[in-house]
């Protein structure tokens, strides 16, 4: 008798005969028929036996159809993969809006649930991956707390100004519940990530809100925002921060070093001279060993950065720090000869006094 024959309850009995998905699969795309019998079949197995996997793959794939079979077939709407990521989290980090409607419709799902390394919830995620419309999504459904931290502390409004995604950001915003001044476990908020990673409008959006904190320092090494910016050469966010009239131009971290002196150790000559006009700042401020702005400047051979302090008149060219090293020391020894010929141009340093 032709197998095709066998009523349909024969026809899954034989599937159940078999062990794997794989002859399941087989077996159901013998014709059409068979499929239409057997891969309903399949899905309940893979439910069953293999952790519902099949409705996993399709959150990280974002297909649909394959997804709304397995829930059918009786699929946990939570499963998730080997390192906790649940299926949500998954369809979340990858942008899929419609398998996120799909799962939240299931009424079954923990928005809260988290992965095992970073302990991150979806929001987090479609934060952090810049999926604007995810995020709105997920807090429309009145499920989520929109200041969750993960392991690091870092919530969504922290993971969208690090990526520097402006929409994220604002639709973070716009909920009116942000912790704007929400501090990771460096310490850092925010807006010191955006200041650190160039991210301009995303700082400017938070400065908009009138509750960032300008001059909140970090726990490990004491840094403002001003001071990230300054060290990394992003001129518009330095100015974007003077601006504000309240950021502390002159204020010193944990190595007392100041946003000067950031900026003069590597060159960055346009961030030096917004903060020299704010004529708010010691020129021959110190830090932990004893080093001007100016002498890291000659150190590192940055010919424009030392011509500009030079020509404010204000800096100390025979400043030594503590192990008694001048700036013209550090540009001679160093080779730095464009330096030294600045520095012995001024007349204040004589070459035997090397």
């Amino acid at each position: 008798m032709s197998l095709l024959r066998l009523p349909c309850e024969l026809l899954l009995l034989v599937a159940e005969f078999l062990e794997t998905e794989e002859d399941i699969n087989a077996l159901s795309q013998v014709n059409r028929v068979l499929h239409a019998v057997i891969n309903p079949y399949l899905y309940r197995f893979n439910a069953w036996n293999s952790e519902s996997s099949a409705l996993v793959w399709a959150a990280a794939h974002g297909v649909e159809d394959t997804a709304w079979i397995s829930i059918r077939e009786g699929a946990f709407p939570d499963a998730g993969d080997e390192s906790g990521l649940t299926a949500m989290s998954i369809a979340a980090m990858n942008g899929h809006e419609e398998m996120v409607h799909l799962l939240l419709e299931t009424g079954k799902v923990d928005l809260n649930a988290v992965d095992f390394e970073l302990g991150r919830g979806p929001l987090g995620w479609a934060a952090g991956n810049g999926h604007a419309g995810v995020v709105q999504l997920l807090l429309e459904s009145g499920l989520v707390d929109v200041n969750s931290s993960d392991s690091l502390f870092l919530t969504p409004l922290t993971l969208a100004a690090q990526s520097g995604d402006e929409a994220v950001v604002k639709v973070l915003l716009n909920t009116g519940k942000v912790d704007v001044n929400s501090k990771d476990v460096t310490g850092s908020t925010p807006l010191g990530w955006a200041a650190e990673l160039g991210h301009e409008t995303v700082a400017r959006l938070l400065l908009e809100t009138g509750q960032a904190e300008v001059n909140s320092k970090d726990s490990e090494a004491g840094r403002t925002p001003l001071s990230r910016a300054a060290e990394n050469g992003h001129d518009f966010l330095v100015k974007l921060l003077i601006d504000t009239g309240e950021a502390d131009v002159d204020t010193k971290d944990d190595s007392s070093r100041t946003p000067l002196s950031w900026a003069a150790e590597n060159g960055h000559e346009t961030v030096v001279r917004l903060l020299l006009e704010t004529k708010q700042v010691n020129m021959d401020s110190r830090d932990h060993e004893g080093s001007s702005p100016l002498s890291w400047a000659a150190r590192n051979g940055h010919a424009a950065v030392v011509k500009l302090l030079l020509e404010s008149g204000r800096v100390d060219v025979d400043s030594k720090d503590l192990l008694g090293r001048t700036p013209l020391f550090q540009a001679v020894v160093n080779g730095h000869e464009m330096v030294t010929n600045l520095l012995l141009r001024t007349g204040q340093r004589m070459v035997n006094q090397l």
